[in-house]
């Protein structure tokens, strides 16, 4: 016999050895290993599903989060709108009110300035009154000549001068 030889016998119960062991592994094996697969597959969609469905939950977040930053940034300002309309109409009572309280002691001010005129007009002409009467008086009185009545002027002037101080 030759050292390498091809028995056909052999050669044919090897492949059918061969497919009866492939549909056996096929039969027992394939079917668990292909569940398995499957299930992996699904584990893995699942996955991706969840992961989409939070990415689709985190941008809702997001939107709704934008919004309410835009809401409450629009709020702050109307707040402080509000509070600078407040404080201008304030500001301008204060300054009316100010305003007010000023004429008001400016009119008094004038008022008494007013009375006091009138005060020392009143005065003034019950002096130069009194003066006139003392003068006729004295004229009455004497028979003057000019110098006497030059005399009398310089003696109600000094009068006056001695009343005011």
């Amino acid at each position: 016999m030759p050292f390498i030889s091809v028995d056909t016998w052999t050669l044919i119960f090897t492949w059918v050895n061969l497919l009866i062991l492939f549909f056996i592994v096929k039969k027992l094996f394939m079917k668990p290993i292909q569940k398995m697969l499957d299930d992996r597959n699904a584990e893995v969609q699942s996955v991706y599903a969840g992961a989409d469905a939070a990415e689709k939950a985190a941008n809702e977040m997001k939107d709704t989060y934008e919004k309410k930053l835009s809401g409450a940034e629009e709020e702050a300002a109307q707040i402080v709108s509000n509070a600078v309309e407040s404080a201008s109409n304030r500001s301008d009572s204060i300054v009316k009110e100010a305003e007010d309280k000023a004429a008001g002691m400016i009119e008094r001010a004038q008022k008494t300035i007013e009375a006091q005129k009138e005060s020392a007009y009143a005065e003034l002409k019950g002096d130069v009154s009194s003066m006139a009467v003392e003068i006729a008086q004295k004229i009455i009185e004497k028979d003057i000549d000019e110098s006497d009545h030059e005399k009398l002027i310089a003696e109600a002037l000094e009068g006056l001068g001695g009343s005011n101080e």
